[in-house]
């Protein structure tokens, strides 16, 4: 696949759109429970829950969901913990009509057999620059919690952070925490690590210890993950809410010297292109061996057109020309890939 696509005077950016964002609550994500007076706090049908997405273009602090400029659709499922699969909304569960099309529980989600209930909403973006619908979905975890236990509430942490920029750090360390009250548990646990794949949350083959190690080729734009922390004492499972990371890359420009010049006079004239990538201020693959790079040429009509050797395409870093390959005006075109 292409990274970046650059012609002899004109430079092309190759910037693909990365999208990231969160939902934001009113309440806690925790909602106790007294069995002896049957009492839930807070009361989402007197209270109710709201969930706020937030969408932003990465690199920009202008959340999208406000106004919903260029968003197609907006569509929030449940997921309880005796369902599978992704599920309609119950009745009390309602999208807001205008944007930022926040959920409202107004019923209280809970029962003797359901004491957790995921919420996940899928927002289609259309990139004004491609015309390409782009897909982000992100999920809360609401939770029951008895009282009379200790709140335990799984988290996870990354070392030395959630992104990736171009390459760099090699690898991020994902750790699971689980915190009863301001205490933190070490002790009877299992772990569980899980992925978001097409939707569908996804376990980690071998992925059952306290940290899990993501390098920059397991994330493509973004990847989302999350843990499940099991007590073999008492056997409660508990599910830390999703955590994103990111891989950013700087636009690579592609830049293409002419050792000729740009114009051949009287029919006389040779020239060796050779295609430099700029990223982040600094020039890259210098050796030309990270990249693979493949010239074609247009005519001066813009239509493809052969080389003088009748190879419809070159490969490599640089590559000679001379006036066989130029008909009063022919342009050369690298793609970097």
């Amino acid at each position: 696949m292409a990274v970046s696509i650059g012609q002899i005077t004109i430079m092309d950016f190759n910037d693909a759109v990365t999208l990231t964002g969160f939902i934001s609550s009113n309440h806690t994500r925790n909602v106790r429970y007294d069995g002896n007076n049957e009492l839930y706090t807070p009361n989402f049908a007197s209270a109710p829950l709201v969930l706020t997405p937030s969408l932003f273009l990465a690199g920009s602090g202008t959340d999208i969901m406000v106004a919903g400029t260029n968003v197609q659709s907006v569509t929030w499922k449940r997921k309880a913990n005796n369902q599978t699969g992704e599920n309609n909304l119950s009745a009390g569960e309602a999208t807001g009509a205008s944007f930022p099309k926040a959920l409202t529980v107004a019923s209280q989600p809970f029962s003797a057999t359901v004491f957790s209930v995921e919420y996940i909403c899928t927002i289609v973006y259309r990139d004004p620059a491609t015309a390409l619908d782009l897909t982000y979905k992100n999920s809360v975890t609401i939770q029951k919690v008895t009282e009379g236990n200790n709140i335990a509430i799984a988290e996870v942490s990354a070392d030395p952070g959630f992104a990736f920029k171009n390459g760099q750090p090699a690898s991020i360390t994902l750790a699971a925490h689980l915190y009863r009250g301001a205490a933190k548990d070490t002790t009877n646990l299992t772990y569980a690590w899980e992925k978001l794949v097409a939707g569908t949350w996804t376990a980690i083959g071998g992925a059952t210890g306290a940290t899990y190690t993501v390098t920059g080729s397991m994330v493509a734009s973004l990847q989302q993950f999350r843990v499940k922390v099991s007590d073999t004492v008492v056997g409660d499972t508990y599910t830390s809410d999703p955590v994103t990371v990111l891989d950013f890359n700087d636009p690579i420009q592609v830049v293409i010297e002419s050792t000729g010049g740009e114009v051949f006079k009287n029919g006389v004239g040779t020239s060796t292109l050779k295609a430099k990538l700029f990223q982040n201020g600094a020039e890259i693959d210098e050796a030309g061996t990270g990249y693979t790079y493949t010239w074609s040429v247009l005519n001066k009509d813009g239509t493809a057109r052969n080389f003088a050797d009748a190879t419809a395409s070159k490969t490599g870093k640089t590559v000679s020309v001379g006036t066989a390959d130029v008909d009063v005006k022919s342009t050369f075109i690298c793609t970097v890939s």
